[in-house]
Parts: structure tokens; sequence; C-alpha cells
């Protein structure tokens, strides 16, 4: 039996985030570790999944593309949860560096994600001069072989993330509409999409065939799913459960107080910015 489906950005959100909840690693996790679910929009969708905590999306991160510009999420706007820490299921208060000190081999750390490509490489953003949560990460998860999850939908597909990555770095931009930054190119993960979500949801295998849309559909992923009979309702009755998921709010910095020095609105007031930039826009 075949279907197909189509997603909108934050519809594929909500699938990649219940795909996430039942990966036999973040499983396994929950029964014996640690699950650490750190910034980003899908991860908040994630946490809620995890924790049923009340969770707004757009400010479970310290940065996203919204208002169309790449912005800083506002320091005081932002989830008081992040990082959401789990251990044996429970959510814990603990840091991460606190986490990894007591080592568990199964602990998972769940990263959002910028760009994703076909060899399976993830883009992450850093527009912290700090590095952000990569940097005080990924010694200690390469070092010890603790697992990645990258929770990314394909609307963030791109031909290559080395490539790209090569592209950027804040202090290499002249202008830049929003934060200019930098990239890390990241390989040492499990990638988890639209396709990967279903397979764990329903055991069907999936093809991204098409993307992009008007009226409300910007941005959505076009999925042909294929399986038994069986296998595909199954997908049908997950899918419908998700369909309509509401869009993630926009939640924009302050350009009059902004840091990036390269953003074409920095210290701009609202009255000075573009129509289209405007609060009343957004």
């Amino acid at each position: 039996m075949k279907a197909m489906f189509v997603f909108t950005p934050a519809e594929s959100k909500r699938l990649i985030a219940k795909g996430v909840v039942q990966m036999p690693e973040v499983q396994e996790a929950l029964e014996k570790a640690y699950v650490c679910v750190v910034g980003g929009t899908t991860n908040g969708f994630v946490a809620q999944e995890l924790a049923g905590l009340d969770i707004a999306p757009e400010a479970y991160t310290a940065g996203t593309s919204t208002s169309r510009v790449l912005c800083v999420t506002p320091a005081d706007a932002r989830d008081p949860n992040i990082p959401l820490v789990l251990h044996k299921g429970k959510v814990v208060d603990k840091t991460l560096p606190e986490v990894f000190d007591d080592f568990h081999l199964e602990t998972v750390v769940i990263k959002g994600a910028n760009a994703v490509d076909p060899e399976g490489n993830v883009g992450v953003i850093t527009s912290g001069f700090d590095g952000g949560t990569v940097a005080a990460t990924i010694g200690y998860m390469s070092s010890t072989g603790m697992q990645y999850i990258f929770p990314v939908g394909l609307e963030k597909l791109i031909p290559s993330v080395p490539e790209a990555a090569r592209w950027t770095g804040s202090k290499t931009f002249d202008y830049s509409m929003g934060a200019q930054f930098g990239m890390y190119s990241l390989s040492n993960g499990i990638v988890i999409t639209e396709i990967q979500a279903l397979e764990v949801l329903a055991d069907v295998d999936a093809m991204h065939v098409a993307s992009g849309g008007i009226g409300g559909s910007e941005g959505a992923v076009v999925l042909a799913a294929e399986g038994t009979e069986e296998q595909v309702k199954r997908a049908i009755e997950v899918v419908e459960s998700i369909k309509g998921e509401p869009p993630v709010s926009s939640l924009k910095g302050v350009c009059e107080t902004c840091l990036y020095d390269k953003c074409a609105y920095v210290g701009k007031k609202e009255e000075e910015l573009p129509e289209w930039l405007q609060a009343k826009a957004s």
C-alpha cells in the first residue's frame, strides 16, 4: 500500500518529536540514563512530548529564523527549562556538566539543527561567540562515545553541510539580514527527519518527493510512503493525528539593543525598521 503526505513545518516538528520519543536509543536512555533536550524549536516539541510540559517552542531556543531574518531570542523570553534533563524518565534539575559527571554511555543529548544534507551531515548555526551548546558538549560526547540525536525537518535540506559551513563565519560577513553566524558541520550523531519518524512510528519506507507551497504550505514537505496495508494505515493514523498543528509563533529580538554589528537593522528603533520587520507585521 502506498500513501502521500504533506507536512507544514509545524506538523513536521510534531511528527519528528513523536518519533524521537519512540526511538530505541531514547527509550533506553529513559530507562537507564539521562535524556538531555537542549535548545531548538523542534526540541521544544520534543520536550513537550517527553515531559508533558507547557512549553512554547518559539521560546525553547537561543535564536531562530523568524520575522524574515535570523534573530537571537530575547534572553528574558527564553524558556527556563533549557536544557530539559530527564534521569530514568523523571525531570531533574541538573546541568549538562553534572550529567556528564554522572556518566552513562546510554545518555543521549538531543540537539536542534539548522541544516541537513543528503549524506546525513547536520549543520548547526552558532551565533554565540562562545560556540554555544556544541562547543560545550562535543569534546566530551565525541571522546566518550555518547550519542547526539538531531531532530531536523526536511525543509532544512541543503546540498552540502560541509560546503555551507565553509561559506559562513560571523566575522566574514559585511552585511547580514539578522545575526551573522558560523556553522558546525556534524556527522557524529543520529539524524531523525520526517522519514525516520515515520519509520519509527509506523515501520513504513518513505521518500521526500516535493517541497514548498503557498497559502499556509510555505516550507511544506511532501513524502511518499510505502509498506504493508497495516503499516501504511498506521502511518495515516499517525499523520492525521498531527495535521493542523498551529504554526510556531514569532519571537524576535530587540533590534535597538542588538549586538550583531553586521545586521542591517542593528541599533534601529521599532519605528525605524522596514514595515515588514516591525512587530505588527510578525
